[in-house]
């Protein structure tokens, strides 16, 4: 008998209620379950990564080369995050 495992999240937008329910059968679908717990952590790192790239081009002390590969990574790091870090 496999073992169902709901991750649920409720969201409250005024004046309407939202909420979301998934549902996963453990243990065919323990990635995927592992995955969606840890999301918001994913996207607090991508967006702590970010936040370094961005700190090291804005004060960092660096030759002009240099300068210029981190700022590339910082705006191509923007460009495949896209919208995500801004939820």
């Amino acid at each position: 008998m496999k073992a169902t495992q709901i991750a649920k999240q409720d969201y409250q937008i005024k004046p309407n209620k939202m909420t979301a329910t998934l549902t996963f059968e453990l243990p065919d679908d323990q990635y995927a379950y592992n995955y969606t717990l840890n999301a918001a952590r994913y996207k607090d790192a991508l967006s702590d990564i970010m936040n370094m790239i961005r700190n090291e081009v804005k004060y960092g002390n660096h030759d002009e080369a240099t300068h210029e590969v981190l700022d590339n990574l910082y705006v191509q790091f923007g460009e495949i995050t896209g919208e995500l870090l801004d939820v």
